[in-house]
């Protein structure tokens, strides 16, 4: 991508997004027979303005604990790969330093460091444990749409994004895709939250934030 005021929908980029998308996932038959196609399948379909989000295959996991999850088509996977790829050259450089989650040379174990070094310099300081239970389930569709237009001025990028935002109702939007939108809804919250308090240290990786504070 060379000029990130535009989202690039070229066959080259689209290509490179796919083998992004393709690297470690095994060969199934609905990615083989995708591939196949792939200029027709997907890069007509956004450039003529016809591609449209398709539904979810929901399925419930069992690991740690019960998750419901939902899994889009394979075409709509890519695009939201392609947009992932292009939110993250706009928005991660206005996420304050200290957020660790889903980001390039950051993540839990960098962040646990850091939360070592607030810990042994500020030894009041506390870890602060702020889950939003089924933030895509709950969270309005308008606000989120306003929070991205604020960066994201690009219209394909922004029809894009209404097309897979309102493509769900219930907790089925992709994981890449819902980190980045997430992460701009609780950049806006964590800054005016540090605007109303006085703060000097906060360190933030998704839904728990480390803050050394002069509040009572």
């Amino acid at each position: 991508m060379t000029d990130i005021s535009s989202i690039d929908l070229s066959l080259t980029n689209i290509w490179y997004t796919w083998r992004a998308f393709r690297a470690g996932k095994k060969p199934s038959r609905a990615i083989l027979q995708y591939e196949a196609n792939l200029e027709n399948n997907l890069c007509l379909a956004l450039n003529n303005d016809s591609y449209q989000h398709g539904g979810y295959d929901h399925k419930i996991l069992s690991d740690k604990k019960r998750r419901d999850i939902a899994v889009a088509t394979v075409e709509d996977r890519v695009v939201h790969r392609l947009v992932y790829d292009y939110l993250v050259h706009i928005l991660d450089k206005q996420f304050d330093p200290d957020v660790w989650s889903g980001r390039k040379n950051k993540g839990l174990h960098k962040s646990l460091k850091r939360i070592a070094f607030f810990t042994d310099k500020y030894p009041n300081c506390y870890v602060w444990r702020a889950d939003i239970a089924k933030f895509f389930d709950n969270v309005d569709h308008k606000t989120l749409k306003n929070c991205l237009s604020r960066s994201i001025t690009d219209e394909k990028t922004k029809n894009l994004l209404d097309n897979v935002i309102d493509s769900y109702s219930h907790n089925e939007v992709s994981q890449s895709v819902s980190q980045s939108v997430s992460q701009s809804v609780s950049q806006s919250v964590s800054q005016s939250v540090s605007q109303s308090v006085s703060q000097s240290v906060k360190a933030r990786y998704t839904d728990w934030q480390l803050d050394q504070s002069n509040l009572c």
